[in-house]
């Protein structure tokens, strides 16, 4: 036989019931007062660093209008206008991303890929880049899970090369002194683990968790100045998610960081002998 509550039961429960309600609207109203807040940071930042590049476009446009300017001169303020112009488009690119991103609208498209051939352009391309920011005094060093140059994988090719791209320019970006590392190798699950690693400043265990997480920025932390609108890490996310894998970092405070994630592993039939990260590495 069912035991009818009484109602001094069912005033109790309608009591905890209404409690648990307006602890979930307080939380509610608490979390959309702090995505306000990171929104609101976000479109400041994102105006800066959209005003910043533009301004100096801008600038050295003008700059250019002198007929008594010489050819040299004139160089350089083309190589200024030619930076920033690619500075533009990365911003406005993260933002259509992020965008697609939200809506789960963000394609990939597999196809076979030389990885070797790959990471040899991303390599060349950052030699040149850490010459353009100055950093000449910077090692960056290419470790490849195989020296064959025939290693084909299926991914995303484009995609492959901007979430390395991201991860590299970061790793310029906070490290002063001492190498850069990047590579690969194939994991005993099958599946192929990149990683960068830098000797810059670490990041905090406390971010550590919520780096990759929307208009989040390691610089608040440090009071630097650097650029980026808190978008890297977590287009790098989900675009590693969409290629069957996952992100993550391992800090030493002060002493660097290294960035890893994963994806599928595809092409069965190419052989790669499984390895650690203790290979030496090599410089192309």
């Amino acid at each position: 036989m069912t035991v009818k509550p009484t109602y001094e039961e069912l005033l109790r429960y309608a009591t905890e019931l209404e409690s648990k309600v307006r602890i979930l609207e307080l939380k509610l109203e608490e979390n959309k007062l702090k995505t306000d807040r990171i929104k609101a940071k976000f479109l400041s930042s994102v105006s800066h660093e959209l005003r910043t590049p533009m301004n100096a476009i801008l600038g050295f446009s003008n700059l250019l209008i002198d007929k008594n300017i010489t050819s040299d001169k004139k160089e350089e303020y083309m190589e200024h206008i030619n930076q920033n112009g690619n500075s533009l488009l990365t911003i406005v690119d993260s933002m259509i991303d992020a965008s697609l991103l939200e809506v789960n609208e963000l394609k990939v498209n597999k196809e076979r890929v030389n990885l070797n051939m790959l990471m040899q352009q991303v390599y060349h391309y950052f030699n040149i880049d850490k010459h353009k920011l100055g950093k000449d005094h910077l090692a960056i060093l290419l470790n490849k899970g195989t020296r064959r140059e025939d290693f084909i994988i299926t991914t995303d090719k484009y995609r492959l090369t901007q979430v390395l791209s991201s991860l590299l320019s970061n790793a310029l970006k906070f490290t002063n002194k001492g190498i850069i590392e990047f590579g690969y190798f194939l994991r005993e699950d099958q599946k192929i683990q990149f990683f960068v690693k830098d000797s810059g400043k670490g990041i905090l265990a406390d971010k550590a968790g919520i780096i990759f997480n929307k208009f989040e920025k390691q610089d608040d932390d440090y009071g630097t100045t650097e650029g980026g609108v808190g978008l890297g890490l977590t287009l790098a996310k989900g675009i590693i998610e969409l290629l069957g894998g996952d992100i993550w970092v391992e800090s030493n405070i002060f002493k660097g960081s290294t960035f890893n994630f994963t994806i599928d592993y595809l092409e069965k039939h190419t052989q790669l002998e499984p390895n650690k990260q203790s290979i030496r590495s090599i410089l192309v």
